[in-house]
């Protein structure tokens, strides 16, 4: 068992019950940061071989000034996951913004005051490196070859305008908030030159399993992307994917890695098109395996759009797992529960 001791935000979301798992397996002592504390007896039950290894920190609101000042007493490691998702708000800044910039910024002032605290971990988003408009207008490229993120050519106004139809208005707010934060993380980062190392990872698409879904009902987050995409002829977003187990382990490396205090490193997570990550791959391969869930895509869709994650292959040695495993992953699950209707 590690002496270390990981603070994780975030813990109960799709991405973050599969980084919680990941850290408990390789054994390292927890202190979970929950909004309340009704959500402690589902990670009980989840997590029940790791109890033991699991300790809680109640935090209603993450962007309230010193919202993090005493949980992180003793932590050694910070893993921070939280950040609003799409459609879980309808005000850019109080719903998106302020806990995405405003909660990041309180957990590093946290950190930077706890002298325990050797390295920071923080989950952004492939998005955070690309402009704002990009999933509206097709243009899905990431700025910059150095991959310093939040680049000054990408311009996003947290006074904005957005659209007026729900979905692509929760899209973009979801967007602008991964760049500001991410923009606001290189600014703490070089302003205050911390005693810790900082590392940012970008995740595209994240699919398979949800840990925490107990029913069929409605798909959320990155998976309702596939699985929408799937029920419809033609593809909703653009082929840029990656398993969420290769995201979760992409974290516990990123953790071990002995950074240099006061520097931030960055790591794109995104599975290659040699792995079969096309459009045309995917809709063969669910026709072909899944057709009993009613699989409706169809045609040829061309090359996916380039999303460099060399960094996360030659560092943190993620080797990706292919199309046919992430998409059985999640599609399983999506057939487990059709067998319970």
């Amino acid at each position: 068992m590690t002496s270390s001791l990981v603070f994780i935000t975030g813990s109960t979301g799709f991405i973050g019950t599969h980084v919680l798992q990941k850290t408990l397996e390789a054994g390292y002592k927890v202190r979970l940061s929950l909004r309340k504390e009704s959500q402690i007896s589902d990670i009980k039950v989840l997590f029940s071989k790791y109890t033991s290894q699991i300790d809680y920190a109640i935090i209603p609101d993450l962007a309230k000034p010193g919202a993090f000042d005493t949980a992180l007493q003793g932590v050694t490691h910070v893993l921070h996951i939280a950040s609003p998702m799409p459609g879980k708000g309808s005000d850019f800044k109080s719903d998106y913004l302020a806990p995405a910039v405003q909660g990041t910024n309180n957990l590093l002032e946290a950190a930077k005051n706890t002298p325990s605290i050797k390295r920071v971990v923080i989950t952004s988003s492939v998005l955070a490196m690309m402009p704002a408009e990009g999933l509206i207008t097709g243009q899905f490229e990431v700025k910059g070859k150095s991959f310093k993120g939040s680049s000054p050519d990408i311009q996003v106004d947290p006074d904005m305008q957005f659209p007026a139809d729900p979905r692509a208005s929760a899209g973009l707010m979801y967007h602008a908030s991964k760049v500001l934060a991410h923009r606001a993380t290189l600014e703490w980062v070089q302003n205050n030159k911390p005693a810790f190392s900082v590392a940012t990872i970008h995740p595209s698409f994240v699919f398979g399993r949800n840990l925490t879904r107990k029913a069929g009902g409605e798909v959320d987050g990155s998976n309702s992307m596939l699985w929408n995409s799937l029920q419809s002829e033609k593809p909703l977003i653009p082929m840029a994917s990656v398993d969420v187990r290769d995201v979760a382990e992409a974290h516990l490396r990123a953790l071990k890695v002995e950074g240099k205090a006061s520097e931030l490193e960055e790591y794109i997570l995104s599975a290659p098109e040699a792995k079969g990550w096309t459009w045309d791959s995917v809709a063969e391969f669910a026709h072909e395996k899944y057709s009993d869930l009613g699989i409706k895509i169809q045609g040829t869709f061309g090359k996916p759009p380039l999303v460099e994650a060399n960094r996360a292959k030659d560092i943190l040695g993620i080797n990706w797992r292919d199309m046919k495993d992430t998409v059985s992953y999640f599609l399983d699950q999506q057939r487990e529960f059709k067998s319970q209707l």
